[in-house]
């Protein structure tokens, strides 16, 4: 069965952004669910969050047309009233990151991945980078030496 991955905002930006430190590693972790090997998950809110500072990067058409390929490849997982009550409640170091982890725990998933080092630490999901998981679940070279 395939493992269940919540995705973070940092990382879909590493993913459309080649410069960024993440890039490498966040578009080999997009062929696990291009290939159906992961099935991934974001939260609607990051998809907004994504929009807002890819127009800043490139134009309004490039961002959209991104988020519209994360529709394509993700499950997007809703934002309510409930989940943003876990999340204020949470003991997540911001709300932004309280969301993200109250959407893993609702579907729930295996892991979340982020860059994010203080994240996630309290949640009884285990935060991997992009880079972690292809370490212990993918048969690919290290991303240095991509």
């Amino acid at each position: 069965m395939p493992r269940r991955l919540l995705v973070d905002t940092n990382i879909l930006l590493d993913a459309a952004m080649a410069e960024r430190d993440g890039w490498a590693a966040a578009t080999l972790l997009m062929d696990e669910f291009v290939y159906e090997e992961a099935v991934g998950y974001v939260s609607a809110l990051s998809l907004k969050d994504v929009y807002y500072v890819l127009t800043k990067y490139a134009d309004e058409s490039a961002a959209r047309e991104f988020v519209l390929a994360v529709m394509d490849l993700f499950e997007v997982v809703g934002v309510d009233g409930a989940l943003c009550r876990l999340a204020a409640l949470s003991n997540e170091p911001d709300l932004e990151d309280g969301i993200i982890r109250a959407c893993a725990e609702s579907i729930p998933v295996d892991f979340i991945i982020s860059r994010d080092e203080k994240a996630f630490v309290r949640s009884p999901l285990k935060r991997l980078t992009a880079q972690d998981y292809l370490d212990l679940f993918c048969d690919v070279e290290t991303v240095e030496q991509l």
